[in-house]
C-alpha cells in the first residue's frame, strides 16, 4: 500500500490553509519551516504526522522564473540532531511528494535550504479551489 492512500486533507477556505495528515490526527512536535509551512512530527516513531500549508493561495502562485522557493529558516534554530531528523522526513517519502527542498550556496561555508510546493494532488487542488474535507 502506498503511504499517499493513507493521505487526508483539510481545507479552511477563509484562512486558505490546507492541512495534510498522513494517517490519524495525533499529538506531535511542530516546527515552524517558513512563515507559512509548518512540519508536525512524532518524535516517539520519527515520522511525520501533518503539514500545514498557510496562505496556500501564494505559496502555489507561480513566478515567471517558475515554482516561489522559500528559505527554510525554521531549521536554523534546531539542535543539529533534530535539525538532521528533519531533513531526513522532508527528502523522504511522503514529504517529498508535497515538497522540493535544495540548498542555495551563496557562500563556500553557509549554504541554506529552500524549499517549494511539488504539484498539489488533484484532489488537494479540488479543495483548494473548491473548500473542504477531503
Amino acid at each position: 500500500m502506498s503511504e499517499r492512500t493513507t493521505e487526508f486533507y483539510e481545507y479552511d477556505e477563509t484562512g486558505d490553509v490546507l492541512d495534510v495528515y498522513f494517517g490519524e490526527k495525533r499529538a506531535a512536535w511542530t516546527i515552524e519551516l517558513t512563515d507559512n509551512i509548518t512540519i508536525s512530527i512524532d518524535r516517539t516513531t520519527r515520522q511525520v504526522v501533518s503539514l500545514s500549508f498557510l496562505d496556500l493561495s501564494e505559496l502555489i502562485r507561480p513566478t515567471a522564473w517558475g515554482p516561489r522557493s522559500f528559505p527554510l529558516i525554521g531549521l536554523a534554530n534546531l539542535p543539529v540532531p533534530e535539525r538532521d531528523l528533519v531533513i531526513k522526513i522532508l527528502t523522504s517519502p511522503p514529504v517529498n511528494a508535497w515538497l522540493d527542498v535544495s540548498v542555495v550556496q551563496t557562500l563556500p561555508d553557509s549554504p541554506f535550504a529552500v524549499t517549494h510546493l511539488q504539484s498539489l494532488p488533484p484532489r488537494a487542488l479540488q479543495l483548494a479551489t473548491t473548500g473542504g474535507y477531503g
